[in-house]
C-alpha cells in the first residue's frame, strides 16, 4: 500500500471524502524521509505541521529546564499527529519531535490544512476529528499519570501498545510511564516472576 492510499484509508475512517476532495487534501502534503534518531521539531520552534506517518516511528516529548527529556507520546504508522493547540494558538510549539526508526512522512503546513475549513465542511469536520482524537489522548494520558500506580501505567501501556515494546527502548518507556528505567525493570520482572508461578 502506498503512503498515499495508507492516507486515504485512515481519513475514510473519519470522513468521506469524494476522490476530487481527497485529492484537494492530499495535494498539501510533501512526502518526506527520515533516518531514526533525526529531530524533526524542537521545543521552541514556529513550525507547525500537520503530519502522517506512513512508515516508522515517533517520539514525542518535552525538555526541562535542565535539558532533561520526558516522553510525551509515541506515534506510529497510519496515524496523524501535529503541534495543534500552538498551530492554533500561533504559538511557538512547547515539545520535540524524534524519529525512533527510519520513517516515511507526509507533511503539511497547519496553515494549509485549516484553510481547507472554509472550502467544505467536511475538511472543517476531519480537522474537527483530528482535534477530538488530540483531546481524548491527552485526557486519557493526563488521568492515567494522576490516578493510576507505575505497574498500572505499565499494563496499560502493554495492553494498548503491544507492538511499541518491541520497538521502544526501555529507557523511553520508563520515561513515558513517569518512573525510571530501573522500576520498569522492577516491575517487568515481578510481572514476569507472577506468571511463571500462575502457570
Amino acid at each position: 500500500m502506498t503512503p498515499k492510499q495508507q492516507m486515504r484509508k485512515a481519513v475514510d475512517e473519519w470522513v468521506s471524502l469524494s476522490d476530487a476532495q481527497f485529492e484537494r487534501l492530499f495535494s498539501i502534503f510533501q512526502q518526506k524521509q527520515a533516518p531514526a534518531q533525526s529531530s524533526l521539531l524542537l521545543p521552541g520552534d514556529r513550525v507547525h505541521e500537520l503530519v502522517f506517518i506512513a512508515s516508522g516511528l515517533l517520539r514525542f516529548y518535552y525538555l526541562d529546564d535542565e535539558g532533561g527529556e520526558s516522553n510525551k507520546a509515541f506515534v506510529a504508522e497510519n496515524e496523524f499527529a501535529g503541534p495543534l493547540a500552538s498551530a492554533a494558538l500561533d504559538l511557538p510549539v512547547i515539545y520535540g519531535i524524534q524519529t525512533l526508526e527510519p520513517s516515511t512522512l507526509l507533511c503539511a503546513s497547519y496553515a494549509d490544512f485549516s484553510h481547507l475549513f472554509d472550502e467544505d465542511p467536511l475538511y472543517d469536520r476531519l480537522g474537527r476529528k483530528f482535534a477530538e482524537l488530540l483531546l481524548v489522548r491527552k485526557e486519557l494520558r493526563m488521568r492515567s499519570m494522576l490516578q493510576k500506580k507505575a505497574v498500572e501505567r505499565y499494563v496499560e501501556f502493554r495492553e494498548q501498545y503491544p507492538d511499541l515494546l518491541q520497538r521502544v527502548p526501555q529507557y523511553h518507556i520508563a520515561s513515558y510511564l513517569g518512573i525510571t528505567e530501573v522500576s520498569l525493570s522492577r516491575i517487568r520482572r515481578s510481572m514476569t516472576q507472577n506468571s511463571l508461578l500462575n502457570n
